[in-house]
């Protein structure tokens, strides 16, 4: 192959006279934008102006859109169940984090959206008993509409969560019908840390991201985006249910003021219902099935038991307060005219419908969407 001859005497840079303007031009906008920085730096601090160093940003309690687990039952977790689980269970996230089977229909008649904790969430059911979905079945079975029912249930998500997820997730959607649930995780919330806005690592709805963190994260997401997905559903796999969220206060005396309690709680659901409202969505409220009763059986003994038994909580204080919360939901429903699925009154407290506390099986959750649907059908085809 014949080269061109080069002049004798000229360097790379003469040689290169295009890629020598463009590293030129590149290194003065460095230059520039270096000095730019320097300059805002020292007028900053010489006019008292100090700049956030590290960015904060509201938390989404979602699951990653578009990832795929397959869970276990926690092994951790046995002797809070007198259920028996012996497969891995399936759990599929749409490009909106909503579980999946969500939406059906590109363009529905109507949309409904279930929001909670791991109580609607429904981790350990198959995916075809998860009662949002089932309930959204049954609606489209029996009034011949197209309906997209979304789960946007999370584990360890309280009101609070759901006031955000409810602003920058459904709204959008234009759904119909918002179905919410929670009691027990705004309970824990509350007697731990006495506020909603906390400084729980895993509660907390803010979080700082300090500037090595975000840095690493940005290039693992530019150069090993796949890696990172995989390492982090591996690592929620093998860690679910695994790590207490409350380790730092076992054993300490909580925050069981139940009138303070109820109103926090009380106040967070107005807030829901009035979103809704002022946006043209019915809300519904659901109390908490579940199987605190009178005389409680070991599981349920055993799993409150974790709340730390001592002298100002013991099982017939949480029961109370447990109750508490419900009341204040169907309260809450009452005064603003709201439809209330009464799940704790419906379902029967017993491992037949429920492998826990609260948690609802694979029978419990498919009894439950009935329920659900038969006061849903009032609403959406009166």
């Amino acid at each position: 192959m014949n080269r061109t001859p080069q002049p004798k005497g000229e360097n790379w840079f003469q040689q290169n006279p295009m890629k020598t303007l463009a590293l030129v031009t590149g290194v003065v906008i460095l230059l520039i934008v270096f000095a730019a920085e320097k300059t805002l730096q020292f007028y900053n601090h010489r006019h008292g102006v100090f700049l956030e160093t590290d960015p904060r940003y509201i938390k989404l309690t979602e699951y990653r859109p578009l990832s795929k687990f397959m869970f276990p039952f926690p092994q951790d977790q046995q002797p809070f169940t007198d259920n028996v689980f012996t497969k891995k269970y399936p759990l599929n996230v749409d490009s909106d984090g909503f579980i999946r089977p969500s939406r059906k229909y590109a363009q529905p008649d109507l949309s409904l959206v279930f929001l909670g904790g791991s109580t609607t969430e429904c981790m350990f059911v198959d995916e075809e008993n998860r009662f949002p979905f089932v309930a959204g079945v049954i609606l489209e079975q029996e009034t011949g509409k197209k309906i997209n029912s979304y789960n946007g249930g999370m584990s360890g998500t309280n009101t609070l969560n759901c006031i955000d997820i409810l602003v920058n997730k459904v709204l959008p959607l234009k759904p119909r019908v918002v179905v919410f649930m929670e009691n027990i995780n705004d309970l824990s919330t509350l007697l731990y840390e006495g506020t909603y806005w906390n400084q729980n690592t895993w509660r907390s709805p803010i979080q700082t991201l300090h500037k090595r963190e975000s840095l690493g994260l940005l290039l693992k997401e530019i150069f090993i985006p796949n890696i990172t997905a995989a390492y982090k559903n591996l690592t929620l796999t093998l860690l679910r249910g695994e790590q207490d969220q409350f380790a730092a206060y076992r054993g300490k005396k909580p925050q069981a003021d139940k009138g303070k309690l109820n109103q926090e709680f009380a106040m967070n659901l107005q807030t829901i219902v009035d979103i809704c409202q002022v946006r043209g969505i019915i809300p519904v409220l659901m109390t908490q099935a579940n199987r605190i009763t009178d005389r409680p059986d070991q599981v349920v003994k055993t799993y409150v038991g974790r709340f730390g038994e001592h002298a100002s909580l013991g099982y017939k204080d949480f029961k109370e307060i447990y109750d508490s919360f419900n009341a204040t939901i169907r309260q809450v429903g009452q005064r603003n005219q709201v439809l209330v699925i009464d799940l704790a009154a419906e379902i029967p407290p017993d491992k037949t419908y429920i492998y826990d506390l609260v948690h609802l099986n694979d029978t419990g959750s498919r009894y439950a969407a009935g329920l659900i649907a038969a006061r849903l059908k009032s609403v959406i085809a009166p």
